[in-house]
């Protein structure tokens, strides 16, 4: 009797050591700039080593879909130079791998959509969206088997993955994965002049598990409305529902804003929602990166940084000591965090074309663990050594400069 009852308690502690093995379902993911202090949290993993890991791990097919794919000339072994050996490895392994971007930046950056097109057992589309909507191919995700996915800030550029702060989610769930890969076989089936595939997706919400965090509900969204695979729904309604909902704060991060479209005409969807948020006493924050010092932008931010209950602030990451990175140095990351128990990540500026004209994606998260933790990812760059107050008063802002 005694040896059975040992054998049974060495069977339950290896169950639960299982257990206890599986990884988490939800991941935050960010990107860190180089050379730069108090932004990064060694609880959230960095993005390439996450790819490399989906990567790594991948038996059948791997999709990915970016906005434009860029690797460093100088660097032959930059951090996404070694994504792209792990892709290459997996389709060498028999894994299908498919590459989606836009068509229009294809013009600057051409090389790894055409390398990757003479691959065996890869596959290379560009995506006309300016054709088919009036927008662009925005959004940037990968999704592993269909039950793994990533989707964030990061373009699949080498700077997004060693010189710009970015944000993403890693979801290790097949419903979630399996609705990204649905948006992702429309938009191949558009690339390619192709039927529209038959899908039926469900984009949640789902509980999903977390790292110590504690359980998050997670549902997926997309944009543009007038290209959504069945079962995903459009992501807009969903942004408004999160800030309407706000009781106490909002505090969100994005490269850019500019409630105008492409046109000039004015779109005051979400901007008016902010400032009904801030008249109801709901305390509101807001970071932009130092590209939005522009002419077009500038009106619109100090606009809204006089409305009580409502601050701007920009970032300005300093330069590189090797030198002068263009189209770097950064913030990139799009994101809202609500009362400090839900959320938003996804590939979104907070202008009018990303929802009704381009391809975005994201994720509504709600969990005050994960919510804290996006709580503190905002709350380093707001009160870090790089941000800047906002002064609606100045008038001498100047953008820095991209490129040289």
């Amino acid at each position: 009797m005694p040896t059975r009852i040992v054998i049974v308690f060495l069977l339950l502690l290896a169950a639960g050591s299982a257990v206890a093995a599986e990884p988490p379902e939800f991941l935050l993911v960010e990107t860190t700039p180089v050379e730069t202090e108090g932004l990064d949290d060694p609880a959230i993993p960095q993005a390439h080593e996450q790819w490399l890991d989906m990567i790594d791990g991948a038996r059948k097919e791997i999709l990915v879909a970016s906005f434009y794919f860029s690797d460093d000339p100088d660097d032959p072994d930059d951090r996404l130079d070694r994504v792209l050996a792990a892709l290459a490895r997996a389709a060498d392994r028999g894994v299908s791998v498919r590459l989606l971007s836009d068509a229009g930046f294809h013009k600057t950056y051409p090389d790894i959509p055409d390398r990757f097109a003479e691959l065996y057992g890869c596959e290379s589309r560009l995506l006309d969206a300016r054709a088919l909507w009036g927008g662009v191919q925005h959004a940037k995700y990968m999704v592993v088997d269909g039950r793994d996915a990533y989707l964030g800030s990061q373009n699949w550029d080498w700077r997004a993955l060693t010189h710009i702060r970015e944000l993403g989610v890693r979801l290790r769930h097949t419903e979630l994965a399996r609705a990204l890969r649905d948006v992702f076989l429309l938009d191949w089936a558009l690339a390619g002049d192709e039927e529209r595939p038959k899908t039926a997706a469900d984009a949640g919400p789902y509980e999903l598990t977390t790292d110590e965090l504690g359980p998050v509900r997670v549902a997926l969204g997309a944009s543009p409305i007038k290209a959504l695979p069945a079962g995903v729904p459009w992501d807009l309604p969903q942004l408004t529902r999160l800030v309407r909902d706000a009781e106490k704060t909002l505090d969100l991060q994005m490269l850019s804003y500019h409630p105008t479209d492409r046109d000039g005409d004015e779109w005051l969807g979400l901007d008016t929602e902010l400032r009904q948020a801030a008249a109801r006493g709901v305390k509101v924050r807001l970071i932009v990166s130092n590209w939005a010092k522009s002419r077009s932008q500038l009106p619109w931010l100090k606009s809204l940084a006089c409305v009580p209950g409502l601050e701007v602030r920009f970032t300005n990451i300093p330069e590189w000591s090797g030198g002068f990175v263009p189209f770097a140095r950064v913030e990139h990351p799009k994101y809202l965090v609500v009362d400090g128990v839900r959320g938003w990540v996804g590939t979104s500026n907070w202008g009018p074309d990303y929802f009704s004209a381009s391809r975005n994606v994201g994720v509504i998260v709600e969990g005050e663990g994960v919510a804290e933790q996006l709580a503190a990812f905002f709350a380093r760059g707001w009160d870090g050594p790089y941000a800047e107050v906002l002064d609606p008063g100045r008038n001498d802002y100047e953008p820095p400069a991209r490129d040289r």
